[in-house]
């Protein structure tokens, strides 16, 4: 019996890398799926519905620490937010070449399309990740590679060139149409992509970046929740949007590796629980208590529960409300991230 020769496909379980594995499995590859995770994919549907109706295997691997150091420092730098799109698709393609590897299969597949991103899908940005992961020459773009300089799996006859696309730019007809051909039935829809790449999150990261020299996996999975206010150098306040974040909120006051000092409840109204990051003291206190009226709504005084890792039930402590005329984006430089 003839022995199928295997691909690993980067795979984020959207129609692009779907696409590329199909195109492989029409020339008679047994494709592997690597569904690498990181902190910052937004709204995507797993990637073991499409796998499944590919019929590949998935294999699924969280990133390590040293990705966060990527995050800090790109050395190909950021795109329009904090987004290190050309380090973070070599560091996704070092690990399956690593897989590749294991698993004894001839080269690297991914869904990219030339054009489609301006970060890091430019033909010398897709030269780069090639070389910068160690699989120039094994790191197939199906989709795109009538348009690119043949890879050595081309040019030895392992992969038939003819039968590649040629696709390029952002539009997403040419795909759509090629799902239709293929006859997958779950076209997945297109998603939000990568928080980093939104302006408004990317503040969050640098604002992060600026006053914490070694941020961990919980500083970054804190910048999701809710409203983000820093008052000053040292101290910074997360408020929730909703009954829901609340209760995240609720369960991250005793996390060590986030250096929370306090939590505050409101005790005699509704209104967001505050998680106070930073050294407390009263004037802290103070202009949490304001903070947590203002986003309830609420312009009258109040009380609210202060709890610490010292006193878990929690001391209570007068709110009360911004003095006439000021706000939180102009109160004592108080700034909304």
């Amino acid at each position: 019996m003839m022995v199928k020769p295997r691909a690993i496909a980067l795979f984020s379980g959207g129609l692009d890398s779907a696409l590329a594995v199909r195109m492989l499995q029409q020339q008679g590859f047994e494709v592997e799926g690597l569904h690498v995770r990181t902190l910052f994919a937004c709204c995507q549907a797993p990637a073991s519905h499409l796998a499944e109706e590919l019929g590949i295997a998935l294999h699924v691997v969280p990133v390590g620490d040293d990705y966060l150091e990527l995050v800090r420092r790109p050395r190909y730098g950021y795109g329009k937010g904090m987004n290190p799109c050309v380090d973070c698709r070599i560091y996704m393609a070092r690990l399956a070449r690593r897989l590749m590897e294991q698993r004894k299969a001839s080269l690297v597949i991914s869904g990219e399309v030339l054009g489609q991103r301006n970060m890091s899908q430019k033909r010398v940005d897709l030269e780069i990740i090639a070389r910068e992961s160690g699989l120039l020459g094994r790191l197939l773009r199906p989709l795109s590679a009538r348009r690119l300089p043949p890879t050595a799996v081309e040019q030895s006859g392992l992969v038939d060139r003819s039968r590649l696309g040629d696709l390029a730019g952002r539009s997403r007809k040419p795909q759509l149409a090629l799902a239709r051909q293929f006859g997958l039935r779950n076209v997945p829809a297109p998603s939000s992509g990568c928080a980093l790449a939104d302006v408004r999150f990317a503040q969050r990261v640098r604002d992060l970046l600026a006053h914490h020299p070694r941020p961990g996996r919980a500083d970054y999975q804190l910048l999701r929740i809710g409203r983000h206010v820093r008052l000053d150098a040292h101290t910074k306040v997360v408020l929730g949007r909703n009954e829901t974040q609340n209760r995240a909120l609720q369960t991250l006051v005793f996390s060590p590796e986030l250096g929370i000092s306090a939590l505050a409840v409101p005790a005699d109204f509704a209104g967001p629980t505050a998680l106070i990051l930073g050294p407390l003291h009263e004037e802290v206190v103070r202009r949490v208590g304001a903070l947590v009226l203002q986003f309830a709504r609420r312009n009258q005084p109040g009380t609210l529960r202060l709890i610490t890792a010292e006193d878990r039930s929690g001391r209570v402590c007068s709110a009360e409300p911004w003095p006439a005329g000021m706000a939180t984006g102009s109160h004592s430089s108080a700034e909304i991230l």
